[in-house]
């Protein structure tokens, strides 16, 4: 069995009865530990611990069962400490639709929130997917509005004052142009695009600070955001450390095969 199908066993996800479509999980996950490691049960960690993922519908074919561990789960709960995710067991026609969903993975292994790390607010191993949000398929037409790779770059070099440059550089597997007019004080920046999915020929389209690093620039990031066509049509934006810029293709495997690991609807 690979790795997502453990994970898929692990969460005990299923359709506990596919008459009625209803979702169920058993039994309640634990907080992830390292080897020996003891749960602080005094921690804000601990205590709002939900022991079952969140619910998120983006679409009928993309209905998402995040692990805890994925959020902030201890920042979801409203003023009178009630958990404000929808959660196992529920029928699939009661999961709310969400514009968009978001979660966050580290390094080096893109495990979740624990409880050593949770409090990082800063964390250079962090990798924010930002939004994971459903468009159409329409975005892929030739000249379209939208985010689609092919279609934003005649875009940046368009009109009378192009934004990237012609010339490019090749890195870690990236095309890069140098963005061009920046205000003084913004530094230096690049564009950077990359096929980030062969067997579809997807591309992503990374923005990222070069060094020498501004004075106020305290967390250099790098962000991709593109168009991609799997479920007829998604939008996905990420980000992470710029010191992480030659794993950029390692991260968007690893952001999908979550989504698809997590994606309840296809059992369904």
């Amino acid at each position: 069995m690979n790795l997502f199908g453990i994970v898929a066993l692990s969460l005990g996800i299923g359709c506990t009865a596919c008459n009625d479509q209803s979702i169920g999980v058993s039994p309640m996950l634990e907080p992830p530990l390292k080897p020996g490691q003891i749960l602080d049960k005094n921690s804000e960690y601990a205590k709002k611990w939900p022991g079952r993922p969140a619910l998120f519908k983006l679409k009928d074919n993309l209905i998402l069962a995040i692990p805890p561990q994925f959020n902030a789960f201890w920042r979801q709960y409203d003023r009178w400490g009630r958990d404000q995710m929808t959660r196992p067991p529920l029928p699939l026609k009661d999961i709310p639709q969400m514009p968009l969903i978001g979660f966050q993975m580290f390094f080096p292994d893109f495990s979740g929130y624990t409880q050593d790390n949770y409090r990082n607010e800063f964390d250079e191993d962090m990798v924010s997917i930002v939004d994971v949000t459903p468009v159409t398929m329409a975005e892929a037409e030739p000249g379209a509005a939208g985010h689609h790779v092919p279609n934003v770059l005649p875009r940046l070099w368009g009109g009378s004052q192009p934004f990237i440059s012609t010339s490019y550089e090749e890195k870690f597997g990236l095309r890069c142009y140098e963005m061009l007019q920046l205000p003084d004080g913004m530094g230096r920046k690049q564009y950077c695009i990359g096929q980030r999915d062969a067997a579809n020929d997807e591309y992503l389209l990374l923005e990222i600070f070069l060094p020498p690093f501004e004075d106020w620039v305290r967390f250099p990031i790098m962000q991709a955001k593109y168009f991609s066509k799997k479920y007829e049509g998604v939008e996905v934006v990420w980000r992470a450390h710029v010191k992480h810029l030659k794993d950029w293709h390692r991260i968007d495997q690893q952001i999908w095969a979550y989504i698809d690991a997590w994606n309840i609807a296809k059992a369904n």
